[in-house]
């Protein structure tokens, strides 16, 4: 039987009363050896009955042996055990992480780390403090050049995800993992204190609808003016991720594109989805502001921006077709799918003296930020981090 979050038994006293996560980091690598080295603070290697207090800077290898885990640091082989785990003693411990095999720049992270042997490879699970983990997410979904308030918005929103899916991996021993489907996270915030900041200082927040449900809190990079209706991009419909103009995000840099495709592919495109182009001259498709259009109207058939947008990996679907020559040229608006949250226009409203809170109820609507532990329903952390 796999045991969630099993390093659990050998944090401090000082460090239980803090609400942690456990994410499984390079979730997506067959890791099989990683060399662990102390950052600052203090921590405490424990294996089985053994511990061993870590010198700063001291070098560690982990590697992967059968179902088990061989320890050795660079002058003595350690032993070899089901489990070990890494344990902070200060609260203000980091370590950095380095995959030796495969190979893969290291990366550091706060707080405590579990190893073990599963899935055919060596796993990690990095137990952290939440705020701490937010801030972890905002900055890798972020980036580091955002004001404030920007960053209580996304640090509220990444809190609802989380909160929103605590027991996805739940049977695999660990909360959430670090890949795009559960939230980007490459580790410790260390680019911008206003990061930190914004997560402290929102700690506890998230999003709910007119249901007291937490919000799908989706975002991208740019709407192009327009954000889309959820229910015309996803198979499911939210009343919340409805489409709202937005003149923020108008004159940023990734507000505009423009591709061209020859037309022999646009018209081989075409014929694959069922439109006869030998008998069809292909004219001009223009999609107006604040009319933001979900199909492409050609030859009798209705064929998804979503469809083309995947199969010419363009930046948005919200473009417009024009014949030039022998080839058709798109002149496309905003980067991403374009629901709920705008990134360039909410960095905008921030600049502009909006609050978080004006931001988030701009793009959601009629939604509200209220702490979570108010809501029964919502799994709390300090149950779920005990679970077995």
């Amino acid at each position: 039987m796999r045991h969630l979050l099993f390093l659990l038994f050998c944090i401090t006293s000082t460090a239980i009363h803090a609400q942690k996560i456990g994410i499984s980091i390079f979730n997506e690598l067959n890791l099989q050896t990683v060399l662990v080295t102390p950052v600052s603070g203090q921590y405490s290697l424990i294996m089985g009955n053994e511990e061993f207090l870590l010198s700063p800077n001291q070098i560690v290898y982990i590697s992967k042996v059968g179902d088990s885990l061989r320890v050795r640091d660079m002058s003595s082989n350690l032993g070899t055990w089901k489990r070990v785990s890494l344990v902070g003693q200060t609260g203000t411990d980091v370590v950095r992480i380095n995959p030796i095999s495969p190979a893969h720049p290291a990366r550091i992270y706060d707080d405590n780390l579990g190893f073990y042997a599963d899935f055919g490879r060596l796993m990690l699970v990095n137990l952290v403090e939440q705020n701490k983990y937010i801030a972890g997410v905002v900055e890798s979904e972020s980036g580091p050049s955002a004001p404030l308030e920007f960053y209580k918005v996304q640090a509220i929103l990444a809190r609802t995800y989380a909160l929103g899916h605590i027991e996805r991996h739940q049977g695999e021993g660990f909360n959430l993992c670090d890949a795009v489907h559960c939230q980007a996270y490459k580790g410790k915030s260390v680019k911008n204190p206003d990061i930190i900041k914004a997560s402290k200082e929102t700690a506890g927040l998230i999003v709910v609808d007119e249901t007291e449900q937490l919000i799908v809190g989706a975002f991208h990079a740019n709407c192009g003016g327009e954000t889309a209706n959820s229910g015309n991009v996803w198979l499911k419909s939210h009343n919340y991720l409805v489409s709202v103009t937005d003149t923020y995000c108008r004159n940023s840099p990734s507000a505009n594109w423009e591709l061209r495709i020859p037309l022999r592919e646009w018209k081989i495109f075409l014929n694959e989805k069922g439109v006869d182009t030998t008998a069809l001259a292909i004219t001009q498709y223009n999609q107006v502001l604040k009319n933001r259009e979900y199909t492409y109207n050609i030859g009798g058939k209705q064929i998804p921006l979503s469809d083309i947008r995947t199969h010419f990996k363009l930046r948005s679907s919200f473009f417009s077709v024009e014949v030039v020559s022998n080839s058709i040229r798109l002149k496309g608006r905003g980067y991403g799918h374009g629901v709920g949250l705008c990134q360039d226009g909410a960095i905008n409203m921030a600049r502009r003296g909006k609050s978080h809170t004006e931001i988030l109820e701009h793009y959601f609507s009629k939604v509200r930020i209220v702490p979570y532990n108010t809501l029964p329903q919502i799994p709390q952390l300090e149950d779920i981090a005990t679970v077995e």
